[in-house]
Formats: structure tokens, C-alpha cells, sequence
């Protein structure tokens, strides 16, 4: 996939500008995939690094969370997702504890039972917007190979097959 250009980032991300400037360069706390090279020149983002932008945004402002002091938390939120397909997060969740440390879950991981605090980042509405931002299809779940009603009438048509070659009938 390619990389988004910094100008494209915002409408992505829910970020201003310069807001956009403040996390990446100032302050440091997600960086780009391509930092910028030379003045007048754009950072560049992958779809993981905007996805953890998004997470970012949403700890800001829904739970009002100091990002400069859980800046390795964002580091091992990308990092979690440096070997994830796009495709398979959905119906994924970040799961973070203590906002110390994170995991991904997928569909089919049960959220976690342990004592330990969790704040559960849901990641589809994340995806769909990515998706839709860059021009991705949004997913489709996996069409059967074979309808089952077909599979009834063939096994039905064979049964009575079956039974007429069982009573020597042709």
C-alpha cells in the first residue's frame, strides 16, 4: 500500500494541521514512516501509523488522556500492528491496560478476564474510515463456495436416486 502524504492526514485523522505537526515532529509522539527530508518537503504515513493516530485522537478526547506521558504506549500500539493485514483487524480491538501496555484482539478473542484494568478501543469504525479516506473497498464476508440450498436439492436428487437404483428401478 502506499504511503499518505502529510497534507492528506488530517482529513484522516480527525487532526488539525498543525496539531498533525505538534504529535509528529515537535512532540514526538507517532512517528511518520518518512519523516520529511528537507523543508517544503511531506512526512509520509502508512495505514498502521494512521490507525494509531486515530487510537491517539480518541484517547485525547474521549478519555482525556496526557499523551506525552504514555508516548511508548502509542510506540507499542504501532508496533502491534507493523505484521496485521488491514483486513484481518476487523472486528478487532485494541486492548490497553493501565495505559501501560496494549494488545490486539481479534473477533475471536474473548476480552480479557484478568483484574487488571482494560480500556477497549473497538477498531472497525476506525477501519471503515481509513477505507473509505484512501479509497479501499470496505470488507465483504466471505461468500460460501457452495449455497446450502443447492447442497439440499443435490442431496435430496441423490437420495432419490439412490433409492430407485436400491428397488432395481432405472
Amino acid at each position: 500500500m502506499q504511503l499518505v502524504k502529510s497534507r492528506d492526514v488530517p482529513a484522516l485523522t480527525g487532526l488539525t494541521g498543525d496539531q498533525l505537526r505538534e504529535w509528529t515532529v515537535r512532540r514526538g509522539l507517532v512517528q511518520p514512516d518518512e519523516p520529511a527530508q528537507k523543508r517544503g518537503s511531506e512526512a509520509r504515513f502508512s495505514w498502521q501509523t494512521l490507525l494509531v493516530l486515530r487510537v491517539a485522537v480518541v484517547l485525547r478526547t474521549r478519555f482525556h488522556v496526557e499523551l506525552q506521558a504514555h508516548r511508548d504506549l502509542l510506540y507499542s500500539a504501532r508496533k502491534l500492528l507493523e505484521g496485521a493485514s488491514f483486513p484481518g483487524l476487523w472486528g478487532g480491538t485494541l486492548a490497553i491496560y493501565g495505559l501501560t501496555r496494549c494488545e490486539l484482539l481479534s473477533a475471536r478473542t474473548p476480552p480479557p478476564s484478568s483484574e487488571e484494568d482494560v480500556l477497549l478501543i473497538r477498531l472497525d469504525r476506525h477501519l471503515v474510515a481509513l477505507s473509505r479516506g484512501l479509497g479501499l473497498p470496505e470488507p465483504v464476508s466471505q461468500l460460501p463456495l457452495f449455497p446450502a440450498v443447492g447442497l439440499k436439492v443435490a442431496s435430496e436428487g441423490f437420495l432419490a436416486e439412490r433409492r430407485r437404483a436400491d428397488r432395481g428401478r432405472p
